[in-house]
């Protein structure tokens, strides 16, 4: 883990995946805590009002239609104990049906949810990390707007856009996807089943972390939620199973069960220990002293933090004029599978030979990935899907050996890459979104004839590739 020191936010290179503890211990935290937003001091900009204390509500993700039909339809309330006087509800709703009533009564206060801009004001370093994340990004990415499209299923916005179904659908936190209000209202979270059930809390203005001595300050009132340290918080939507009917489901988003059954669960290791590396800063403008905060931009969709799971060791030889080659991948520092996340995600290893004598080249590819596929056995967007035909997927702490046999050229060079894929092209086709590709790591190696003042290299050979 990255020491308790300061170092620039901005780069974040030196950041390491966290590995599992041995013997299964935890590390303590005489702070109460070590993840998330920590507490701002007392003193604060002036002349700004405190937001209006607000109403309550809690939803389980995938539960977003009924709770905004009960909304829409006011919940109506229980009977009143017999002798007991109306609630001012009850009378409202009394007072509405009643044909001498003169005005239709008004819809039941929904909570207030700031823009992620208002919370940069103060936290404007965490804010710039949020806005590169795929969190910022959950409710926009051309990939979930295509799927939302076709698979016509508002339970999708549960984890998408959670403050849709908490605020008005007007509100502009709305379409920030997985923003700040989002996840700092998240009062509690309760295990149910195989996926934790979350609880949102935007009474009184209150944004819950994991510090429990957080002071209130001139904006927002300071919640304690332990959860934030503890991967359940990202088991309630990275955790989903499709029903089918009949009593059968299809397990779609696996990361948190992947987790439980890993070496990284028994050890303690949470998912913010890879994910939100932390260091020692200010969580706030203007704080009076130093915490740990977590870092924002939560390291997934293909960047740092999947080049930093997988080790890569190639190694080649040339025999009979073939090039013979091997590239073994390990997922030595994830506490799931890779690739993760949506079904049709890609890990590709691409390995080509190339002639300096002229453009003909030679090259093959190895897919890694979980392939769903609808009745008919063609692979699908996930909600199209009845069953699982593939997974070709490197579990936590497990390997895979791949061998490639090209034509050798009498000189050249040769190219071997390992790259993420954000879905398959089958799924991209289907959906007519453009696929995307980045490099987790690439080496070129000259071989063949000697040129005049260089040197070439000589196989066999055995490379580490590192990002």
């Amino acid at each position: 883990m990255v020491p308790d020191q300061e170092r620039p936010r901005g780069d974040v290179s030196h950041r390491r995946v966290a590995r599992p503890r041995a013997g299964g211990a935890r590390r303590g935290d005489d702070r109460g805590g070590r993840r998330g937003v920590v507490p701002a001091d007392g003193e604060g900009r002036r002349g700004a009002e405190a937001a209006p204390e607000k109403g309550r509500d809690a939803i389980r993700p995938l539960q977003v239609t009924a709770l905004v039909a009960c909304v829409a339809c006011a919940c109506e309330p229980s009977a009143p104990r017999e002798g007991a006087a109306p609630s001012n509800r009850a009378a409202s709703s009394a007072a509405a049906a009643s044909p001498s009533s003169d005005k239709p009564t008004p819809p039941p206060p929904r909570a207030r949810a700031f823009p992620a801009d208002r919370c940069g004001e103060c936290h404007d370093t965490l804010h710039a990390e949020w806005k590169t994340s795929a969190h910022a990004a959950a409710r926009r990415s051309p990939l979930y707007v295509a799927m939302r499209e076709r698979a016509k299923d508002p339970g999708c916005e549960a984890c998408h856009a959670p403050l849709a179904a908490l605020t008005d659908p007007a509100e502009m936190a709305v379409d920030e996807g997985v923003t700040c209000e989002a996840c700092h209202a998240i009062r509690e979270v309760t295990e149910k089943g195989d996926r934790p059930q979350l609880s949102f809390d935007l009474e009184a203005n209150r944004k819950f972390g994991p510090y429990c001595d957080a002071k209130d300050n001139y904006f927002h009132k300071m919640g304690c939620a332990p959860s934030f340290r503890e991967a359940r918080i990202c088991g309630g939507c990275h955790a989903f199973s499709m029903p089918l009917g009949s009593g059968k489901s299809l397990p779609i988003f696996t990361e948190y069960a992947e987790w439980r059954a890993s070496s990284f669960s028994i050890s303690g290791t949470a998912c913010q220990e890879c994910h939100m590396p932390a260091e020692l800063t200010h969580a706030a403008t203007g704080a009076e002293r130093k915490v740990r905060v977590g870092h924002h931009g939560f390291m997934g969709q293909g960047g740092e933090i999947i080049r930093k799971a997988l080790g890569i060791v190639a190694s080649a030889a040339e025999r009979a004029g073939k090039l013979e080659v091997s590239v073994v991948l390990k997922n030595e520092g994830a506490g799931h599978a890779v690739p993760s996340g949506m079904p049709g995600r890609q890990v590709v290893v691409r390995v080509e030979a190339r002639d300096d004598a002229g453009p003909s080249q030679a090259r093959e590819e190895r897919v890694l990935g979980r392939v769903l596929v609808d009745d008919a056995g063609r692979e699908v967007p996930f909600y199209a899907a009845r069953a699982e035909k593939s997974d070709e997927r490197i579990a936590a702490g497990g390997a895979r050996t791949f061998t490639f046999e090209l034509d050798a050229p009498r000189a050249g060079s040769l190219v071997i890459e390992v790259a993420w894929r954000s879905a398959s092209p089958a799924i991209t086709a289907a959906l007519g979104v453009p696929a995307e590709e980045r490099s987790m790591g690439r080496i070129e190696i000259p071989f063949g004839e000697k040129r005049a003042g260089k040197g070439r290299e000589h196989l066999p050979k055995t490379v580490v590739i590192r990002p």
